[in-house]
């Protein structure tokens, strides 16, 4: 009786050890994450008759070892170890970045513009850095979605790239440059004066400029320079200039062009002005026989003579030098005489404000006055003679005259030192200091004097 129960339990002991035990393995993988497209080798280590692999991805292989080829995303790897009638699962977790960097074909010199992208699969303020083929390099971090976005100012053509460490990388984005082209005229152009044409590039590596120039359908300049270019145009007549420069590009760079109107024109001079224009204003108005200096600087003297102009002509009396002044000059108004007799003698216009010296019966020289102008005042009319001259200063009943000329009563052209464009004395005809010596020599006792 107790051998049968000793037998029962040897039996009992020995049973399970005459099934297959279930595989024993484990899972290798040679890389667990990285830049996608990741390429992914899994190996199971232990003894299986089979295995069967699932990539997570929709795919599966099998064998001991396998290769696998991920997109971006994380994944989950499952292995199926069959032996016998028993199975095992084990699983390996997979992680393949993908980055896309986008952004705009070409930006401005300097100006800034909008890098953007997104990381897979998304993690919130995983760090990033964008890097350009010129070294710049500016750092962000992911949004929760993944997503992220860096305003960069950009000095270089090339490419650019979002990198995770050395994880991942972006493909390159190629960003062109339109260069910064500066295009400009130096100077007032005025007619006489310095006028020149600038243009400069940046970057100068940016490419070279081609410029052309035409004047009156005539291209007096056609050529290809390197920046920066300075190209001095002629001012000596009024003419127009059409110009255009254009970037002949570099690689990596886009096309500008600018075009430009330069038009020489006549000058607007005021007092204190100086220069070439001043000198000629001067010289024309002497030629007209207004009473000015040969001068290249715009002075009281002168500005007596551009009143007297601005009088005779009924043009407005500013004392400046503007386009219609010029056209003026150009074709004036000359005044004649109103009376022929005597053939030399002194007229006063009232109106006009101005005083002309006849000789030979024409108009010799033209110098401003101001006539009696206070209430109560009149500067008389009628023909008069010279009848007494001072030699400098003379007290009068009218005031302190200087080398007054008197013509009738206690009335006489004299030098005062204000003569505005307009009537302002007691009586008297008020002539410029300077010019008052000149009139006193030339004007003899006796001298005819028609005010009007």
């Amino acid at each position: 009786m107790r051998r049968v129960i000793v037998l029962g339990v040897a039996l009992l002991s020995f049973g399970p050890a005459a099934s297959a035990a279930p595989p024993d393995v484990t899972v290798q993988v040679s890389v667990a994450e990285g830049g996608a497209p990741l390429t992914v080798s899994f190996t199971a280590v232990g003894a299986a008759s089979s295995y069967h692999w699932d990539f997570g991805d929709g795919r599966t292989a099998d064998g001991k070892s396998v290769q696998h080829t991920y997109e971006a995303g994380r994944w989950t790897a499952t292995l199926t170890a069959t032996s016998g009638s028993d199975t095992v699962t084990k699983t390996a977790s997979v992680t393949a970045y993908g980055l896309t960097l986008a952004g705009p074909e070409r930006v401005r010199y300097g100006r800034s513009a909008v890098f953007h992208g997104a990381l897979v699969p998304p993690d919130s303020g995983t760090p990033l850095v964008l890097t350009g083929s010129a070294g710049a390099k500016a750092k962000t971090k992911t949004r929760k979605d993944g997503t992220f976005a860096v305003r960069l100012r950009v000095f270089h053509p090339g490419t650019w790239t979002a990198s995770l460490g050395e994880t991942a990388s972006s493909l390159p984005l190629t960003v062109g440059l339109v260069p910064q082209l500066r295009t400009g005229l130096l100077g007032s152009g005025a007619r006489g004066a310095r006028l020149v044409l600038a243009a400069s590039l940046r970057p100068k590596d940016a490419g070279a400029l081609e410029v052309t120039i035409s004047r009156g359908g005539t291209v007096i300049v056609d050529n290809t320079f390197r920046p920066p270019v300075r190209i001095k145009l002629d001012t000596r007549r009024l003419s127009t200039y059409r110009i255009r420069v254009a970037v002949r590009p570099n690689d990596g760079f886009t096309n500008a062009v600018h075009r430009l109107r330069a038009s020489v024109v006549l000058p607007r001079l005021t007092y204190g002005s100086r220069g070439a224009a001043v000198a000629q204003l001067s010289s024309r108005l002497h030629e007209l026989q207004y009473a000015a200096p040969f001068t290249g600087s715009f002075d009281s003297r002168l500005l007596d003579a551009v009143y007297a102009f601005q009088k005779v002509q009924d043009l407005p009396r500013t004392g400046v030098v503007d386009p219609a002044l010029w056209r003026r000059l150009e074709a004036p108004r000359r005044p004649v005489p109103r009376y022929p007799q005597p053939a030399s003698h002194i007229e006063i216009d009232k109106p006009h404000q101005v005083l002309y010296v006849v000789r030979d019966r024409r108009v010799a020289l033209i110098v401003p006055v101001s006539t009696a102008g206070l209430a109560g005042r009149y500067t008389p009319v009628g023909r008069f003679s010279i009848y007494r001259k001072v030699t400098g200063f003379d007290p009068s009943p009218l005031g302190t005259l200087y080398d007054p000329m008197y013509f009738t009563g206690g009335y006489a052209i004299h030098g005062n030192p204000s003569v505005p464009p307009y009537p302002a004395s007691h009586g008297c005809v008020r002539v410029p200091m300077w010019i008052a010596p000149h009139l006193y020599e030339t004007n003899p006792y006796g001298e005819t004097v028609y005010v009007y």
